[in-house]
C-alpha cells in the first residue's frame, strides 16, 4: 500500500481503510477515537509505571537545580528513551496514520507547564501536513491543583492556523510575533467555537496522544507545592518534509527545513517528498551534526 498524503484518522477514507486492514478492537478503537476527538488516552501498562520512576530519578537533578524542563533527556537517560520508543505506541500511531512514526524530540517537566493554548501544527509540521504528533505521559498520578494539560476535543479538525493568519503579514516571522500575535488570535479562535475545555486527570504510566492540530496548553497551578512530572514526546513521521511554520511562510513556500533526530537510531532524518531527499539550510544541516555527536540534553 502506498503511503497517504493524509493521515487515516482524518481521511474521508477512513471507513474503507479500516474494513480493509481489519484491525483488533483496540487498534480499532484507538483510530476512531483519534478521528473524533483528536486525542487518545492509553494505558502503558505496568512496565512503564516503573521506568516513570527512573525517568524521574534521572532528570530531577536539574530540577533540583532550578530547571523548569529538560529538553531531549532522552540522549542520556534510557528510561526516557525507552518511553518515547514504547513498541505499543509505535504501532498503534502507524496503524492510525498509515506511516511510520519515528519521536524525534522529549521535554520532561517537574511542574506544569502554564503553556498558552496552542497547537504544535505551530511550532512542528510536515508536508503532507499534519504528520506529526504529540504523546503526553504522565510519571506521576496528576491532580487537578497541579496545572493539568488542557485541551479542547474536536479542535483538531479546524483549519490549521498559520502566522500569516494569526496576522503577520510578514515572509520572515520572528519568534517574538508569536506571544504577539498568534496566541491571542488563537485563543479567540477556539473560544469562539465553543468547543468543551477537558483537563487531563490522567494515572502514573498512562499517555495522552494528541493529533498535530489539537489545541491544548497547561493550566493554572492552583497549589504552589505541587508537582506534574511528564514526559512530553513529539513525533513525526516517514517520507516527509519536515519544517518549524513558526519561522516559515507557507503562503510563498519559504520553509525552515528540519532535519530531525529519529530516538531509534540516534541521527538526524532526512526530510524527503515522495522518496526524494530534500535539502535543509546549510545552517539546519551544520546543527543536526554537532546535535547528533554532542547528544546533549538542553535544560530550560
Amino acid at each position: 500500500m502506498s503511503l497517504p498524503d493524509v493521515p487515516w484518522f482524518e481521511s474521508e477514507g477512513l471507513e474503507a481503510y479500516l474494513a480493509a486492514q481489519g484491525f483488533d478492537p483496540q487498534t480499532e478503537a484507538f483510530i476512531r477515537k483519534l478521528a473524533v476527538d483528536g486525542y487518545v488516552v492509553v494505558d502503558l501498562g505496568d512496565a512503564a509505571r516503573r521506568l516513570c520512576d527512573a525517568a524521574v530519578a534521572d532528570t530531577e537533578p536539574h530540577f533540583a537545580k532550578g530547571a523548569t524542563r529538560v529538553q531531549d533527556a532522552w540522549y542520556r537517560s534510557a528510561a526516557v528513551r525507552e518511553l518515547a520508543t514504547w513498541p505499543a505506541m509505535r504501532q498503534l500511531l502507524r496503524a492510525a496514520y498509515g506511516r511510520d512514526p519515528f519521536p524525534f524530540q522529549t521535554l520532561n517537566f517537574r511542574r506544569g507547564s502554564t503553556q498558552a493554548l496552542h497547537a504544535d501544527t505551530i511550532h512542528f509540521s510536515s508536508q503532507p501536513e499534519r504528520f506529526m504528533c504529540g504523546v503526553w505521559i504522565a510519571l506521576e498520578d496528576v491532580r487537578a491543583e497541579a496545572g493539568p494539560l488542557v485541551y479542547h476535543p474536536g479542535s483538531h479538525k479546524l483549519p490549521i492556523m498559520t502566522m500569516r493568519e494569526a496576522g503577520v503579514n510578514s515572509g520572515r516571522p520572528e519568534p517574538e510575533d508569536y506571544g504577539r500575535h498568534f496566541e491571542p488570535r488563537f485563543a479567540e479562535r477556539i473560544a469562539a467555537t465553543g468547543l468543551p475545555r477537558h483537563e487531563a486527570l490522567i494515572r502514573k504510566g498512562e499517555a495522552l496522544v494528541w493529533a498535530a492540530n489539537l489545541a491544548h496548553g497547561g493550566s493554572p497551578i492552583l497549589d504552589p507545592d505541587s508537582t506534574r512530572r511528564s514526559l512530553v514526546v513529539h513525533c513525526y513521521f516517514e517520507d516527509c518534509v519536515y519544517y518549524t511554520p513558526l519561522v516559515s511562510d507557507e503562503a510563498t513556500g519559504r520553509l525552515d527545513v528540519r532535519l530531525p533526530p529519529s530516538m531509534r537510531s540516534g541521527v538526524g532524518v532526512w526530510p524527503r517528498r515522495n522518496g526524494r531527499r530534500v535539502w535543509p539550510a546549510p545552517k539546519r544541516i551544520l546543527q543536526a551534526v554537532v546535535r547528533d555527536v554532542l547528544r546533549r540534553p538542553w535544560i530550560g
